[in-house]
C-alpha cells in the first residue's frame, strides 16, 4: 500500500525497517517467564489467559462476556488475567470486580504495562483492539468477538457465546497457526529487536545522501487538524542552564487512574511532592514505586489547608501546583522553564489557561473557555486565603502574568464521577457560606441554579457544545443546588445544637 502511494505521489520513499514498538517484545521475551511460572503454580493452573477488550462503548465485549468469563473460570486449569483500557466505563470495571470477588483464578490487573501481560499470556481474548495484532506477532492464538477488522485471520465469533469451546480448540488444535505466520511475514518479519535502530540508521543515511527534505506543503485545514490533535511543535525549546529549581506539588485522593501519568508528566521538575488523603484504591502503592517522589499522607480538611501544607514542605521557591487529572503539554512545559529561568524576572506568579476535556473530546464553551488558575508562582510571594475552602485563592504580592499555552484538564470521565465532584464541591462551598448571615430560601434553591444553567448554556455558549454542553451546564447547576441544600442542613444542625 505504501509503495503504491510512493509511486503515485513521488515525494517520499518507502524503506522497510520493522515496527519499533515491537522491539520490547524481543528484548523482554524471557523476562517474565519465572514470574509467569510462579503465578501458574500458585493457582494450580497450566495456562494463562488474558482478556483485554476495547473501551469503545459501541465495540466492547465487556458487558456481554462477563458470564462467559465466569463460566470459563470454572475450569481451574486456566488462570485468567483481565486488563481494561484506562478509558473503560467505570461501571463495567466495578461490575467485573464485584463478579470475580472470591474467584481465585481470575485477577483484574490495574498496572499500565500490558507488554508484560502479552508476553506471559498463552492466549488472548479480545474484540476490536490493536493489541490483537501485537499478540499475533508473538505467534500465539487469539479469540475475538464481533471484531470489525476487514480481514480476520484468527478465531472470531459474531455471537457472544461459546468462549470456553473456542479457548479449548485454539489451545489444543491451534487452528490459525498458518494465518499467524502469514501476518508475521507480511507485517513484521523481525525477531531481533532492532527495528528502532534500523529506522534511525535509514533516516541518517537518507539525510547524509540527500540532505534534510523540504517541509511538505499542507493545506490550512490539515495544519489546523494536526495542531489540534498533537499541539504545535516547540520551535526553540529551553535547553538550559537551569537558574532556578521547581517544586511540583500534588494533592490526591483515589487517583490511581491518573497518578503514574501525572508523575511522569512532571519529570522535568526538580522536586515532586504528593500529599495524599489516605487513598484506598491503590494510589499510594503506585506512588511508592517512584523513589524520587516525596510522599506524605495526611487527613483532608479542605483544599486550602491541604495545599498550604504541601507548599510548606517544598524546598524550592518556584512552585508548580497541578491536579492529578491535569497534564502539561510540551509547549507549556517549555514556557514554564523559560519563565522560571529568565535572566530578568518581573512576575512572581502565572495564570494557566485550561482546556477542559469531556472524556477524550475538547469542551470549547459552556463557561470553560475563559477558565484559568494560578499554577506557577514563587512561594515567598504568595499565600492562600484561609476563608476559601473550595477553589482555593492565592493572594499575590507582586505582578503576575498569563502563559500562552494551555494546561489540559481531564475533568470529565463519566457522568456519575463528575456529578459526585460537583455535589462534593457544592457541599464544601456551603461551609464557606456559613459565615454569611443568611438562610437559603426559594430564590437560592430554584433561581440560583437556573441562572447558573442559563448563564453557562446560553450566555457562555454551552449550546455550541451540543450534548456535552447540556450535561456540563446541568451538573454545574446541580452543584449550586447542592451548596444551598447543604447550607440549609448545616443551619438546621446549628440551630438544634444551640437549643
Amino acid at each position: 500500500r505504501f509503495q503504491e502511494l510512493q509511486h503515485k505521489h513521488k515525494d517520499f520513499e518507502v524503506i522497510e525497517t520493522g515496527w519499533p514498538k515491537l522491539d520490547v517484545y524481543a528484548h523482554d521475551r524471557l523476562r517474565y517467564k519465572d514470574e509467569k511460572q510462579a503465578l501458574l503454580e500458585a493457582h494450580n493452573a497450566s495456562k494463562l489467559l488474558l482478556y483485554a477488550p476495547t473501551f469503545s462503548p459501541r465495540l466492547t465485549s465487556a458487558p456481554a462476556l462477563l458470564t462467559e468469563i465466569l463460566d470459563l473460570a470454572r475450569d481451574k486449569e486456566y488462570l485468567i488475567l483481565i486488563k481494561f483500557h484506562d478509558l473503560m466505563d467505570p461501571k463495567w470495571i466495578k461490575a467485573y470486580k464485584e463478579a470475580i470477588a472470591g474467584v481465585r483464578n481470575v485477577i483484574l490487573k490495574e498496572e499500565k504495562n500490558i507488554v508484560k501481560l502479552l508476553l506471559q499470556a498463552d492466549l488472548l481474548i479480545s474484540d476490536t483492539s490493536s493489541v490483537i495484532y501485537e499478540f499475533l506477532l508473538l505467534d500465539k492464538p487469539v479469540v475475538s468477538f464481533k471484531t470489525i477488522a476487514e480481514k480476520v485471520l484468527w478465531d472470531n465469533s459474531n455471537k457472544y457465546s461459546s468462549l470456553k469451546i473456542m479457548v479449548e480448540e485454539n489451545l489444543e488444535q491451534d487452528k490459525f497457526a498458518e494465518e499467524r505466520k502469514y501476518i508475521k511475514d507480511q507485517f513484521h518479519p523481525y525477531d531481533d529487536g532492532k527495528s528502532a535502530k534500523r529506522m534511525v540508521e535509514v533516516a541518517q543515511g537518507l539525510i547524509q545522501e540527500k540532505g534534510v527534505p523540504e517541509k511538505r506543503a499542507l493545506s490550512l485545514a490539515r495544519k489546523l487538524k494536526i495542531n489540534r490533535l498533537f499541539g504545535q511543535a516547540v520551535e526553540n525549546p529551553f535547553t538550559g542552564p537551569k537558574k532556578n529549581k521547581i517544586s511540583a506539588l500534588l494533592i490526591t485522593l483515589n487517583e490511581i487512574i491518573h497518578i503514574e501519568e501525572v508523575i511522569e508528566n512532571l519529570s522535568f521538575a526538580d522536586e515532586i511532592i504528593v500529599v495524599d488523603s489516605y487513598s484506598t484504591d491503590g494510589t499510594a502503592e503506585k506512588i511508592k514505586k517512584y523513589p524520587h517522589v516525596k510522599f506524605i499522607q495526611r487527613p483532608f480538611e479542605n483544599f486550602t489547608d491541604q495545599k498550604s501544607f504541601a507548599m510548606d514542605k517544598a524546598l524550592h521557591d518556584w512552585i508548580l501546583f497541578i491536579d492529578a487529572d491535569e497534564r502539561i503539554p510540551d509547549p507549556l512545559k517549555d514556557e514554564i522553564l523559560k519563565c522560571v529561568n529568565a535572566p530578568h524576572q518581573d512576575k512572581v506568579a502565572y495564570f494557566f489557561m485550561r482546556t477542559f476535556m469531556f472524556k477524550n473530546k475538547v469542551l470549547r464553551f459552556s463557561g470553560w473557555q475563559s477558565d484559568k488558575n494560578y499554577r506557577l508562582f514563587r512561594k515567598s510571594k504568595v499565600h492562600f486565603r484561609t476563608d476559601r475552602l473550595v477553589h482555593e485563592t492565592l493572594t499575590i504580592n507582586g505582578p503576575s502574568g498569563i502563559l500562552e499555552s494551555k494546561l489540559i484538564h481531564y475533568s470529565y470521565r463519566s457522568y456519575k464521577g463528575y456529578k459526585r465532584k460537583m455535589i462534593k464541591y457544592g457541599q464544601m462551598k456551603a461551609r464557606e457560606e456559613l459565615n454569611k448571615n443568611y438562610s437559603p430560601n426559594l430564590i437560592h434553591f430554584i433561581f440560583r441554579p437556573l441562572y447558573k444553567f442559563i448563564n453557562h448554556y446560553f450566555l457562555r455558549l454551552g449550546i455550541l457544545d451540543g450534548k456535552k454542553g447540556i450535561i456540563i451546564c446541568y451538573l454545574n447547576a446541580l452543584g449550586v443546588y447542592a451548596r444551598y441544600k447543604e447550607l440549609k442542613r448545616l443551619r438546621k444542625q446549628i440551630a438544634v445544637g444551640s437549643q
